[in-house]
């Protein structure tokens, strides 16, 4: 298995269920869009880093984030940017979007 791949899924693990503020304050930072979300779903952040991800430049970050009961920063979303994608509440480790069939539909039902 590559090595970036099972980092990235270890990571992935760590997001999703850690319960240590300070460990999720870390992984927060992450490159990964998919780790950002899973951190941003998490209840045991912080609402310190709750309120920095409503703010990610992603939506599939930042609406998981604003969702999340820790935040306290409120964000306006375009009816029309919140496809299928962001609004997914499939289980960031196991998400495969490339084959995603709802998204494909979502897709053409849309164009």
């Amino acid at each position: 298995m590559n090595l970036e791949v099972n980092q990235e899924s270890q990571l992935l693990e760590r997001a999703k269920t850690s319960t240590c503020p300070v460990e999720l304050e870390k992984l927060h930072n992450s490159s990964s869009m998919n780790i950002r979300r899973a951190v941003a779903r998490n209840i045991n952040i912080t609402t310190e880093t709750a309120n920095k991800l409503v703010k990610d430049p992603v939506l599939n970050v930042s609406f998981m984030a604003s969702k999340n009961p820790k935040s306290s920063e409120k964000r306006d979303f375009d009816e029309n940017s919140l496809n299928y994608c962001v609004l997914c509440e499939e289980d960031e480790r196991y998400m495969n979007c490339s084959q995603c069939y709802e998204a494909n539909n979502w897709s053409l039902l849309n164009s």
